[in-house]
Formats: C-alpha cells, structure tokens, sequence
C-alpha cells in the first residue's frame, strides 16, 4: 500500500465496516511507521483488497484484512494473509495476534486452518455490541 490508495482504501473500509471505520488520518499514520506493513490487491486495475500487520520485537499484529464484497471468497483473504504469515516468518516473529469478531465464522475458519486459536474474548468490544475474538499462532509451532 501506498499514499496513493489511501483514498480507494478507504471508500473501502467505510463500505465494509461502516460503524467503526478508519480515517484518512490513521492510514497516513499507519502508513508512516517503519513498523507497519500494508498490502493492497488489484484485479483488472480495481483495489479489491488490502491488509496490513504491525511488527514489534518479536511479535505481529494483523491490524486488518479487508476484501471488497464482490471479490470476497475466492481465496483473495488467504493469499493476504500468507503474506503476512510469510513476512511476519522471515522478519523472525514468534507469534502473530490478531482480533475477529465472533459473528465472522469465514474469518475465524480461515485464520483456524493457519494454526490461529483463541486466547481471549473482549466482551461487546465492537459499537454493535459483538464481542472480539483474540487469536495468536505461534510460529515455533505453526504452519500455513
């Protein structure tokens, strides 16, 4: 991801998580930190998709993955985050963390089938209510 998709990513993100988007402001910051590593894919010169992990000491954090509905399911959410599975592997991360809601039962069986499990819930973590999820793997143990 570059300064120039700040914009499609987020017509993006407000269509696909209306109650709780990102601003502008915090994806030039995201994008400014030497520590943070976003992706973006393209499908006949449309952003479809993008994804982004946070680096710090041994650990990762995935901060998103988001796929534009009409390019959801067809394996575009995997590549991503093989991608970052991959990146986090050989910057020598140990575990990767990440947060879902509970009602993305897609999600948590995608993020399961890469050793992703559960360590923690934050109870009605999301405006609507939904509780988060908190899923770790650990690459001492794990692979995709």
């Amino acid at each position: 991801m570059r300064w120039w998709d700040i914009d499609v990513v987020d017509s993006l993100e407000q269509a696909l998580f209306p109650q709780d988007p990102w601003s502008i402001d915090q994806w030039w910051r995201e994008l400014a930190q030497l520590h943070n590593h976003y992706f973006v894919v393209e499908s006949a010169g449309e952003l479809c998709g993008y994804a982004g992990l946070s680096i710090s000491g041994g650990d990762a954090d995935i901060q998103t993955i988001a796929i534009s509905d009409s390019f959801q399911r067809k394996g575009i959410g995997r590549k991503l985050l093989d991608q970052l599975v991959d990146l986090s592997r050989n910057l020598g991360v140990t575990y990767i963390f990440l947060e879902v809601r509970s009602d993305n039962t897609s999600a948590l069986s995608m993020y399961s089938s890469f050793g992703f499990v559960e360590i923690s819930k934050r109870a009605k973590y999301y405006p609507d209510g939904t509780d988060a999820v908190i899923l770790r793997r650990d690459d001492r143990e794990s692979s995709p």
